[in-house]
This record gives C-alpha cells, sequence and structure tokens, in this order.
C-alpha cells in the first residue's frame, strides 16, 4: 500500500511540476492575454450579433417562443464558429450592420488567433528545447542514470546500453557534458531514437550541475574519459577525478563507475569511493600482449563481453537460500535451471562504506585480541566489488555477493 502510495505522490507531483512549466512559459509568452483578448472579442461580437441580428437568432431557436437562453446560446456559438473562421454558414447576417460586423469580426479574429496559435506554439517549443538541453527541473527525477562526460563515439555507446538494458526508458539517462548546443542539436538530428534523453550542457565536475541532474537520486553514474575538447588523456583524467570527489561530496551513497586512462589516477578515485573503474589503456596493453602469446584470447574476451552473442559473461543476483553454502552447491544450481557456467564470485557488492562497517562489526564478535587484530587488518585490506574466481568446491558463499556467470543464450 505504501508503494502505492508513493507511486501516487510521485504522479501528481510531476504533473504539478510540469503544470508550473507550462503557466510559467505561457505566462511569458502572453498566451493568457491573447487568450482573454479572444473570449472578450466573442462576448462582445456575440451582443452585437443579437442586437443587429436578432430576428436571425431567433429564426435560428425555432420561434419566437423560444427561451431566451437558446438565443444567447446561438449567438455565443456563431460568434465561436466566425473567429475560428470555420464558418459553416447556417447562421448568415442579413442586416448591413450584421454584414459589417462580421467583417470586422474576421479581421480583427484572424489577427488574435493567429498571435495566440503562433505563441502558444513558441512556448511549447521552448519547453522541448528546455528539456532537450536540461534546463527543466529534475528534482522529481529518481533511479535515472547520469552520464558525465562525452564520447566521440557516443551514439556507439548509447546503442549498447540500449542493447544491454532493452526495458531502459531513455528519459532515465541524463548526459552532462560541455558540447556546443549546434552539436547537441545536431546529435539529435543523426540519431533521432536518443532524442528523449536529455543533454545538460556543462563541465561534468560541475558540482552544481550534479546536483541539478538529482545524482544523490540516481540508480548510477557513469564517468567518462571526456572526449568533448582536445584536452591530454591527464587532463581528461584529472576532471575524471575531480567529477568522483565532485559526486562523492553530494553524497558517498551514489554508485559510480568512472574511466581513466592513465592508471596512476586510480588511488584518488578509490579515496572518492567509486565502485567500478574502467582501465582503458591497461585493458589495450593486456589484449595486445596477448595476442603475441596467447592464441584467441583477443577473440575470447570479445565474444565473452558481448551480450550479442551466446555465451557472454554477467552477473547475477545469488538466491539467498544458497547464501552459507558451497560453491558446488550453486553451481549446480545455476547449471540445472539455467544451463548457465558459474565461474566464481563478486563479493562486497553493495555500497563500500556500508561493507566496511559490516566487516569491522564481524571483526569485533571475537574475545581473542590477537584474531581482533588480524581480523581488523582484514576488514581494512577489503575490496569492494572483489572478483573471486574458480573457488575450492567448498567454499562458502558469503554475504553482498554476486554470482559471475557465462550465459549460454544471448540476450533477446
Amino acid at each position: 500500500m505504501k508503494k502505492i502510495i508513493d507511486k501516487l505522490t510521485s504522479f501528481f507531483s510531476v504533473i504539478l511540476s510540469q503544470l508550473k512549466v507550462f503557466y510559467y512559459l505561457f505566462k511569458k509568452e502572453s498566451v493568457f492575454t491573447y487568450l482573454l483578448v479572444i473570449f472578450c472579442l466573442m462576448i462582445v461580437s456575440a451582443g452585437l450579433f443579437m442586437v443587429f441580428e436578432y430576428d436571425r437568432l431567433v429564426a435560428a431557436g425555432g420561434s419566437e417562443n423560444s427561451p431566451f437562453n437558446n438565443q444567447i446560446i446561438t449567438a455565443l456559438y456563431w460568434a465561436i464558429v466566425t473567429i475560428s473562421t470555420a464558418g459553416y454558414g447556417d447562421i448568415v447576417p442579413i442586416t448591413p450592420a450584421g454584414k459589417i460586423l462580421v467583417i470586422i469580426v474576421l479581421y480583427l479574429s484572424i489577427a488574435t488567433v493567429s498571435l495566440f496559435t503562433a505563441n502558444l506554439a513558441s512556448a511549447l517549443t521552448t519547453k522541448k528545447l528546455m528539456e532537450r538541453r536540461g534546463i527543466m527541473n529534475m528534482k522529481e527525477l529518481s533511479d535515472h542514470y547520469v552520464i558525465c562526460g562525452w564520447k566521440n563515439a557516443m551514439n556507439q555507446i548509447l546503442s549498447e546500453i540500449v542493447y544491454q538494458n532493452p526495458m531502459l526508458n531513455l528519459k532515465k539517462i541524463i548526459i552532462i557534458a560541455n558540447i556546443e548546443p549546434e552539436d547537441i542539436e545536431l546529435f539529435y538530428q543523426q540519431y533521432p531514437d536518443y532524442q528523449q534523453i536529455t543533454i545538460i550542457r556543462g563541465e561534468h565536475y560541475n558540482e552544481a550541475l550534479l546536483k541539478k541532474a538529482n545524482v544523490q537520486k540516481a540508480n548510477r553514474v557513469i564517468i567518462l574519459s571526456d572526449e568533448s575538447t582536445s584536452s591530454t588523456p591527464s587532463e581528461a583524467d584529472s576532471k575524471t577525478v575531480m567529477a568522483a570527489m565532485a559526486i562523492n561530496s553530494i553524497s558517498n551513497n551514489i554508485k559510480v563507475s568512472a574511466e581513466i586512462m592513465d592508471k596512476k589516477f586510480e588511488k584518488y578515485l578509490l579515496s572518492a569511493h567509486v565502485e567500478e573503474i574502467i582501465y582503458t589503456n591497461e585493458y589495450n596493453k593486456v589484449l595486445i600482449a596477448n595476442s603475441l602469446t596467447q592464441v584467441g584470447i583477443t577473440k575470447i574476451i570479445n565474444n565473452l563481453l558481448n551480450a550479442q552473442v551466446p555465451g557472454f559473461i554477467t552477473t547475477s543476483k545469488i538466491p539467498s537460500s544458497y547464501i552459507g553454502r558451497s560453491f558446488s552447491d550453486l553451481r549446480e544450481h545455476y547449471k540445472g535451471k539455467s544451463k548457465a557456467l558459474l565461474i566464481g564470485l563478486l563479493e562486497n557488492v553493495g555500497n563500500y562504506i556500508q561493507r566496511k562497517k559490516e566487516a569491522i562489526r564481524e571483526a569485533q564478535k571475537t574475545a581473542d585480541i590477537t584474531k581482533l587484530i588480524s581480523n581488523l587488518n582484514s576488514a581494512k585490506k577489503m575490496e569492494n566489488y572483489m572478483p573471486n574466481i574458480n573457488p575450492d568446491d567448498d567454499y562458502k558463499i558469503p554475504y553482498n555477493s554476486m554470482a559471475v556467470l557465462i550465459e549460454r543464450e544471448k540476450k533477446s
């Protein structure tokens, strides 16, 4: 029940937020003013038509005994049809004064309705541009994804993200990048499938922009090695570190992945509690070296990372009933259920600070001083998201772990 109430509250708050935006834009573009002018024109023209063409209104109403309200409604109907330039022709003036009134009303209506329509279209266009450039209020946004930085192959990265997550709503993706407005518009034109993605223009390490993207409520933040400017790899890594530190200063509960070109920046990202670090250049070196000494390793790695082919590597949540049981039991579970091959575990999954506190509390559950010191040292050296590949069959599955699997069927 609480979840339903929360969803309804969130839904109505979003609607209220949108209504506030429309009110601001309509007021700015004088939409309400022109609407009032049209309404006044309708009332005045209907009143004058009743004066000049009373006999026509009586005839249109059926008889002289028709209620006066019917004649008012008929006059208003004529005014609306005339002002909207629909002109059905069912009620036409016969007196010279009535005909002059129609001519005046037609010319005035063309001007007022045109101005009203133009300003309404301008307000809606402005709203669309504001959404594209990330100017809209994002306080209600939650469980979204924030991408910091820009890549020349951004369309390919987004394509892979969408393929890996087919149910992902593109409105949930926010990009912060220091690219020109023309480049943003060009990107939307070249890749219309991504027009729902919001791009906030500015430096991705700017704390104000990160708060504007509501990173504290994001599902995950990905910091890319920025290619929006002709900066050196070290400069790009410095921006990555600054972005990670800015995010950590906002909240240390945000899940962050970051790409660096030089491994010497790793310690700074770890101090900012970045959960996953992508070593782009390191991977290139390893693959190149292996291509000289090992047969087919490069192709194997490519296939394992490609969800579009059978036999790709992935992680999966472990059923709670298997926590504390042996690795061999879990392997048989996946083999029988999904025909996936369990090759290892990913341990200490989740918030780094929380896992550290849990490890320290667990280490203190002994009266033996020697063992206590040993446990605290182990807790201090604890590594977040630590892979444990091919452990012994009798290895006990620890809490906060995920299964590392090689799936047999490709993602559909």
